[in-house]
């Protein structure tokens, strides 16, 4: 078995470009909440992108609860001055400092938790 953690943007398009929503497929907690509901039932409604250069937590559905939860590399982490080797060094940096950061919250949990000598 090969498997692989994916990190998407998932989108619900109901009633955009609409004066009212479409009705709520049956599959569909809440519209306007996207989730693997919308991937597993190809919902028209849908569309996802790639979250590129994002570090995030998710919950126990594997999904990230709220904007607190992920930051990605982008914005004011870019220099005013493009550069695209800048670019690239930074987003090197940007990996290395979310692996440590990942390493670092395992290394304190295992400690919190008491189980750092299982």
């Amino acid at each position: 078995m090969s498997y692989n953690h994916i990190i998407l943007e998932v989108y619900c398009l109901n009633g955009i470009g609409e004066k009212e929503i479409e009705t709520t497929p049956d599959f569909c907690p809440k519209v306007h909440k996207p989730g693997f509901h919308c991937l597993e039932n190809n919902c028209k409604h849908h569309s996802y992108t790639y979250a590129p250069y994002e570090i995030a937590y998710a919950d126990k559905n594997g999904l990230v609860p709220d904007s607190d939860c992920w930051i990605g590399f982008g914005g004011d982490m870019e220099p005013e001055d493009y550069n695209e080797e800048k670019i690239t060094n930074l987003k090197k940096l940007w990996r290395d400092v979310c692996k440590a950061k990942i390493e670092e919250a395992y290394e304190e949990f295992m400690q919190k938790a008491d189980l750092k000598n299982k």
